[in-house]
This record gives structure tokens, sequence and C-alpha cells, in this order.
């Protein structure tokens, strides 16, 4: 219960903090870092502060299994870019 509430006030100040901030430098920030096929066009401000509040109170509640994630998606990331590396230079585009 104590971590659900501590989740829960985490997510709410996030929420808070990113829509105050998205007019400034952090909706800028997003919008030059997503792709264009996940910018939405419309009102992208609830749905990335959303996100971001999400993980960044898991980030809080839970960092050691955040950190651990981060390291295996990286990981699981680069040895699919060697992977992709190796066989391009394998496959024959002619």
């Amino acid at each position: 219960m104590t971590v659900t509430l501590i989740w829960l006030i985490a997510f709410a100040v996030i929420l808070f903090l990113a829509l105050r901030a998205w007019d400034g430098s952090l909706g800028k920030v997003v919008m030059r870092r997503i792709p264009a096929a996940l910018q939405l066009g419309g009102d992208d401000r609830w749905v990335w502060s959303i996100a971001l509040a999400v993980l960044g109170a898991t980030f809080i509640v839970n960092p050691i299994s955040m950190l651990l994630t981060l390291i295996i998606l990286a990981l699981f990331y680069w040895i699919a870019k060697r992977v992709g590396c190796w066989l391009m230079r394998r496959v024959k585009l002619h």
C-alpha cells in the first residue's frame, strides 16, 4: 500500500511538472527526439507527459529494476545492431 501511494504521488508530481514544462523546453525536446510516425499531430502533451510520468514514478519506486531493464534493452539493441551490420556485410546486394 505504501509503495502504491508513493507511486501515485510521484506520478502526480511528475505529470504536473511535465505538463507545466511542455510549452517550454520539454515539448521541443520530445518532439525533436521522437520519429514523425509517433507524433500525433494534435495535442501530444498529454500522451507524452503521462508516459514520462509513468516511467519517472516507476523509476522512483523501483530504480534497480528499471536500471536492469534499461541495461538489458541496451544490450539487446547493441547485439541486434552488431548482427545487422554483420548480416549486411554478408549479403550480396547486386
